[in-house]
């Protein structure tokens, strides 16, 4: 025989049913959730996208330097974003006219692409023909010339010869150019669904913002990603990484060029008398023979010395260091 059931009975139901929806809240309200895609996998693990940023960071350090000095001005390459996608999705994004590099690396199997913007290729040339770089002559669907594509490839050639450097911790990676395409079309280095590894430098230069794409196919880094996971590796490579860039500011401190002047001295004058100045006018200047005499660096008095002559040349002998405050800090 049926029982019916009481009010209190369905209100005891309708109860548990409610609270067995709080554990579905809960677990919305779990920032460290996040939504799983299976038809695109991530292949590439967190911890293997942390050692390419720490190795990529140095790849665009070193690439800054060699722009800058070949630019004759300031150029900085930022930090890559890293990125997962399918070849599909790349091929798509892309603009209708590029500069692509396609490119193998010794002992991988596959190629790989090096994505130029082509306004950033228009300011190197500008740049490295005598233009200012100021403006750009935005030429999105013209054909370089030969000897345009002559120089950019050489700079291309250089770029794959600061990645190999910026690896050389973890393998040998001998790049060496392919071939050379404008439309992204008719690259096919992989199939459409194959996951590739995508890291994109943000390159400022002057009042410009432009952009340069390394594209690998999963399976050509796959080899190399393993050892990514050896034992103590991130250690060395910060430890590396720490000589390596001691090692190259000591070179470009070396290097660096600096404005030196010595202050004889001063003295007030009438225009009048200025412009009436002859050779073998005698000025009072208001230090005399026997007091020190300031030399400077960039403008600002760094030493104490005394004038004179060493082998027919006038010469400055430094006798004291002066501090910030323009103290002298030795005897």
């Amino acid at each position: 025989m049926s029982k019916l059931l009481t009010q209190e009975e369905i209100d005891a139901l309708l109860s548990s049913e409610s609270d067995g929806d709080k554990p579905v809240d809960v677990i919305k309200q779990n920032k460290n959730l996040r939504l799983y895609d299976f038809r695109r996998p991530e292949r590439i693990s967190k911890e293997q996208v942390k050692i390419l940023r720490n190795i990529h960071e140095n790849f665009a350090r070193l690439l800054g330097i060699y722009l800058s000095s070949t630019l004759r001005t300031m150029v900085d390459v930022k930090s890559p974003a890293i990125d997962q996608v399918t070849y599909l999705e790349f091929t798509m994004s892309a603009s209708d006219f590029t500069n692509m590099y396609i490119f193998e690396i010794e002992n991988l199997d596959g190629q790989a692409i090096m994505d130029i913007d082509p306004d950033f290729s228009f300011f190197v040339i500008d740049r490295l023909f005598g233009g200012t770089g100021t403006t750009i002559n935005r030429r999105s669907e013209s054909i370089t010339t030969v000897i345009e594509n002559s120089v950019m490839k050489n700079i291309a050639n250089k770029v794959l010869s600061i990645f190999k450097e910026a690896w050389q911790q973890i393998d040998e990676l001998n790049a060496k150019i392919v071939t050379f395409e404008t439309n992204p079309q008719l690259v096919t280095i992989a199939p459409s669904s194959e996951t590739m590894l995508i890291l994109n430098f943000p390159i400022a230069a002057r009042s410009f913002e432009f952009t340069i794409l390394l594209c690998f196919p999963y399976f050509m880094m796959e080899p190399i990603l393993k050892k990514m996971l050896s034992q103590n590796f991130m250690t060395m490579l910060k430890k590396e990484t720490a000589e390596e860039d001691f090692k190259q500011l000591e070179k470009n401190l070396t290097l660096t060029e600096v404005n030196v002047s010595v202050n004889l001295g001063s003295c007030e004058i009438l225009v009048q008398d200025f412009v009436e100045l002859e050779v073998g006018n005698i000025l009072m200047l208001d230090r005399a023979v026997s007091d020190y005499i300031e030399g400077e660096i960039e403008g600002i008095p760094k030493f104490l010395g005394e004038i004179g002559k060493k082998r027919k040349k006038m010469a400055f002998k430094i006798e004291h260091l002066l501090s910030s405050d323009g103290e002298i800090i030795n005897g």
